[in-house]
């Protein structure tokens, strides 16, 4: 019998997913719990299995498509009776079959509300003898058909990609997650960034001493520990940083916790991994959950549990981290810390120069939530636990 297999809900608060990879095609036999689909949210990536044994007459949706939880997947025939929906999940509604992905995403096309590109058959003729994808091409004609001219328009266009004149790079998964988030936070956000250096020559022999003994634990100490614990210990002063401004409500939300968000590079893109309940951890296990989720971040192996929901982000470069930078609120928090590279520098020491070890911190906030005082303020209280490491460890719990 014909079997509809819905998205499920796969977290809270999430309505839509990308297919990022189909693991299945047409006419495939796939056994119960094998991967359908891989695909991403706001939140995480994540793996669809199918519900039951079958064979996969129909895939309803193309790679990079947005899909909406509730909605058609794949289409299975099973063993049984009459045709089935699956549930999505216990009391979900079953929603109609969505439209096409082309009819969704490329409304301004040649194509009709089914999908079909809206063309004649000598138009068709051409496309498959130029190795045109039809449903892809803009009509210029009556109704916004396609012509001739289009498909040797993008014929063309195909051969320039070819030739190496132009690079096609589709934007989908991680990279339009970031390009939408980033983008909401510049529109809505007034960003103001302070920076300031900071002396951190007795932190790097504290977090040395560190190291050396964090080795006979597995664990890898770095300065982010550091700059997590300090972190924390000014959100508590300035509990304005701590928070989320919700437009819609018109509220600044201020969080009585502390999960920060840390953003890592991946071949992928940024991705922000959160360390929940910094406060509530020592230098040692910080290190060890960063190390954790930089490892996992690197292999895409990242839980839902471990992004989202951060009320405060740091970002770092590490050896790259360049003299200072004005980074973008990860949204809807209402500032972020960058930290920047450890260079040896010349600097005045009473009345003597001397060099010692110096980095920048760059804060940028929300100035419609963050006063400049109040920010500066709070990157001065961070400073003054970078600068005097032992200060951190009266704050341990």
């Amino acid at each position: 019998m014909a079997y509809q297999f819905l998205l499920p809900d796969i977290g809270e608060g999430v309505v839509e997913a990308e297919i990022l990879k189909w693991f299945v095609k047409p006419g495939d036999a796939v056994a119960e719990d094998q991967p359908l689909a891989e695909v991403m949210t706001d939140k995480a990536t994540v793996t669809i299995p199918s519900p039951r044994r079958g064979t996969v007459t129909r895939l309803l949706w193309k790679e990079g498509d947005v899909a909406k939880v509730h909605h058609a997947l794949v289409e299975m025939e099973i063993e049984g009776g009459a045709s089935e929906v699956a549930p999505a999940a216990t009391g979900a509604p079953v929603a109609p079959r969505p439209a096409t992905a082309q009819s969704v995403r490329r409304p301004s096309s040649g194509v009709s509300g089914t999908g079909k590109a809206l063309a004649a058959p000598a138009v068709r003729a051409l496309a498959r003898e130029l190795d045109v994808d039809l449903p892809g091409v803009r009509g210029t004609g009556p109704g916004g058909r396609v012509t001739k001219d289009d498909v040797r328009a993008q014929a063309a266009l195909n051969g320039a990609v070819a030739d190496g004149t132009v690079e096609v790079v589709p934007v989908r998964g991680l990279r339009r997650r970031i390009a939408e988030k980033m983008a909401r936070s510049k529109r809505t956000a007034a960003h103001f960034t302070f920076v300031e250096e900071v002396d951190v020559t007795e932190l790097v022999r504290v977090k040395d001493r560190m190291a050396r003994a964090a080795v006979e634990d597995g664990a890898k100490v770095t300065f982010l520990p550091f700059v997590l614990k300090a972190a924390v210990t000014a959100l508590k002063k300035f509990p304005e940083l701590n928070a989320t401004f919700e437009e819609e409500k018109g509220e600044i939300h201020l969080k009585r916790w502390y999960d920060l968000g840390v953003a890592a590079a991946t071949e992928q893109g940024l991705v922000v991994p959160v360390i929940r309940r910094a406060d509530q951890r020592s230098l040692l296990e910080l290190a060890r959950e960063l190390q954790r989720v930089a490892a996992d971040s690197r292999a895409g192996k990242l839980r839902p549990e471990d992004v989202g929901g951060s009320t405060f982000t740091v970002t770092s470069l590490g050896a790259q981290g360049g003299l200072f930078a004005t980074p973008v609120i990860n949204f809807p928090e209402v500032a972020i810390l960058g930290v920047h590279r450890i260079r040896p520098t010349p600097v005045v020491r009473d009345g003597q120069v001397v060099v010692r070890d110096v980095m920048h911190l760059s804060l940028s906030s929300d100035h419609r939530v963050v006063d400049g005082h109040r920010a500066a303020a709070f990157v001065y209280e961070v400073i003054r636990y970078l600068e005097e490491p032992n200060l951190l460890f009266l704050q341990m719990v």
